[in-house]
């Protein structure tokens, strides 16, 4: 397939505005920030890991070391000096091999989009042309998801900060990839890694499960008669291989750092939320205003709340097994226990795809108004706070309140546009009583 000038355009200045943010070092100014890091993917905490494995001590000895620890062993090979430019390129690739991968699953998107079409199209309403995709509705769909991910302010920010959330980024995308074309082991490998790095990605096995089962359908043509017990198996033998993949990364770390101290100083640190450093997520502030014997009911609540929406979802989207994928990646970057900004990045290049849904949207206006205003804010009342010491903590938890409520009431609007649109394939566009009175619609 012959390569658009729209991507090389995109891909070069991508490269071109990482590379300048870099050699003006934005690096030092930014990589600091709460809003594009966190002591998860802190790469300041990384450089600390590293120099505690240079003295050969271990580092989940102490408390300031999260990462993973394929993570530390992979750029431990690596010199970390300020003017080492190896470090630096890393993340630029990273990011860059991100966006790529999101081209590449918009383009295997798109093309089951239009088969799953073809075939329900026996199950549509009469006049429903006007709604149904088009192959040219859906041509520029891969570019604009690329761009909208690689030219993203805040993947630009998270990828000059440093934050390893990339390399989670980078492992979710090449997991829905390897999911889209039908590959179950690569799929359950990267998503096994990215679930190893930071946990909640364990979220995402489900609808990778889905879509592997849905394109094995349709690539044997079998897509209206196929077995709930085929089905049963081929979800099964996804799940045996994400564990597989899971337990081998496991020993695999236990093999390199000689103990299994990293899983409390990793998996632990984020279910427990034991350092309340402010960040752009729901749990910090809560946790600091709250009663010590109240602590642990509270974070089992918090914890089970983001793991709880997959029952609703999937009862609710089973059928549409991508945009499921959509839907948890959106819960993930709203609620795991430290988010930053670069983890919206994915779900935010991932909502392109349906933009066949946005006439039936509402609140775009709203939304978006709110994301430009909290995500402006914060920076700023984080100044006022820490640096002038004109605000407190409040104007702070303020503008990231407002950032989670944007994410909320976009993925909530998302999913009523993707309702009603089935609604009116289903029913029809134009739906009148005998009276002639057009009929109002009420999805509950």
């Amino acid at each position: 397939m012959a390569i658009s000038l729209d991507f090389v355009f995109v891909l070069f200045s991508a490269l071109v505005l990482r590379c300048l943010l870099f050699v003006f070092d934005i690096h030092n100014w930014i990589y600091t920030r709460i809003q594009f890091t966190t002591p998860i993917t802190s790469w300041k905490r990384v450089l600390e890991g590293l120099s505690l494995l240079d003295y050969g001590i271990s580092p989940y000895s102490g408390d300031t070391v999260h990462e993973s620890p394929l993570v530390l062993a992979f750029f431990h090979m690596f010199p970390s000096e300020g003017s080492n430019i190896r470090i630096p390129a890393i993340f630029v690739i990273c990011d860059l091999l991100t966006g790529i991968v999101l081209y590449k699953s918009a383009q295997a998107h798109c093309k089951i989009l239009l088969s799953r079409q073809q075939c329900d199209m026996k199950n549509y309403a009469d006049k429903v042309d006007p709604i149904l995709l088009k192959p040219d509705n859906l041509e520029n769909i891969p570019v604009l998801v690329f761009a909208s991910y690689l030219l993203n302010p805040f993947t630009l920010a998270t990828c000059v900060a440093q934050s390893t959330g990339l390399i989670t980024n980078l492992s979710v995308s090449l997991g829905l990839y390897c999911s889209l074309v039908g590959s179950t082991s690569l799929s359950m490998f990267f998503i096994a890694f990215a679930a190893h790095k930071s946990l909640y990605p364990v979220m995402l096995v489900i609808p990778l499960a889905l879509i592997l089962t849905q394109v094995k359908r349709i690539q044997d043509m079998r897509v209206s008669d196929v077995s709930c017990k085929s089905k049963t198996r081929s979800v099964i033998s996804t799940i045996l291989w994400f564990v597989f993949w899971s337990g081998l990364l496991l020993c695999l770390s236990r093999a390199m750092f000689g103990s299994w101290q990293f899983l409390d100083a990793t998996y632990g640190f984020t279910l427990r939320v034991p350092e309340l450093t402010p960040n752009m997520g729901l749990f910090w502030y809560l946790f600091l205003e709250m009663f010590d014997h109240f602590r642990e009911f509270f974070i089992l609540v918090f914890q089970l709340n983001a793991f709880f929406y997959i029952i609703p979802l999937f009862s609710l989207l089973r059928n549409d097994p991508v945009f499921l994928f959509y839907t948890l990646s959106s819960v993930i970057a709203i609620f795991k226990s430290y988010p930053a900004f670069g983890d919206f990045s994915i779900p935010f290049a991932l909502l392109i795809s349906w933009s066949h849904l946005y006439p039936y949207m509402r609140n775009v206006f709203f939304v978006s108004c709110m994301f430009l205003i909290s995500s402006t804010l914060a920076p700023l009342f984080w100044y006022l706070w820490i640096y002038a010491g004109s605000a407190n903590a409040n104007f702070f938890y303020a503008a990231t309140l407002a950032y989670s409520t944007a994410q909320i009431f976009l993925l909530g609007d998302v999913i009523f546009a993707f309702l009603r649109r089935n609604f009116d394939l289903k029913n029809g566009i134009s739906r009148t009583i005998t009276e002639g009175e057009r009929m109002t619609v009420m999805l509950k």
